[in-house]
């Protein structure tokens, strides 16, 4: 009970914050950004099993560069996140977390306001909604605070 007053007040402070932009974007994905977005690209043909289902685009470990959350399908009833990092001449992924099966949506908020940029993941497997706070610290996704996760991936 006190999790899920905790989930209202987090979306009702979130709504009422004056930051009216969401740092960064979410995109669903479309095979025609591999000819635009080298991350991306690079992803799709290192895992090429794995077909991409949304994206957004930040700079999550405060080096000045954008790097990229995915969600991603491993199975029928089974999706995966992880960040690409840019770390210079080439591209880095975090650990794999679970990730929702339905209506994923990823949202950047700067919730402790210093470095390094929180985002929340929410979406639903069926009835069961779940979310999570995460960010990355040394170049690892640390889940920091979250619900129903483990029922909705």
């Amino acid at each position: 009970m006190i999790l899920r007053v905790a989930f209202v007040l987090l979306l009702f402070v979130m709504a009422c914050s004056n930051d009216s932009h969401p740092k960064g974007d979410q995109i669903e994905f479309d095979i025609n950004v591999l000819k635009s977005d080298p991350m991306i690209a690079d992803f799709v043909q290192r895992h090429p099993d794995w077909p991409v289902i949304k994206y957004a685009r930040a700079d999550l470990n405060n080096d000045g560069c954008p790097d990229v959350i995915v969600i991603y399908r491993i199975a029928k009833d089974a999706n995966r996140m992880r960040v690409i990092l840019d770390v210079g001449d080439k591209y880095a992924d975090t650990n794999e977390v679970p990730a929702p099966i339905y209506d994923q949506s990823i949202v950047f908020r700067d919730i402790d306001k210093k470095p390094p940029l929180e985002f929340i993941v929410q979406g639903r497997k069926g009835a069961k909604i779940g979310y999570a706070i995460f960010r990355i610290e040394n170049n690892q996704l640390i889940d920091i605070f979250g619900e129903g996760m483990e029922d909705c991936c």
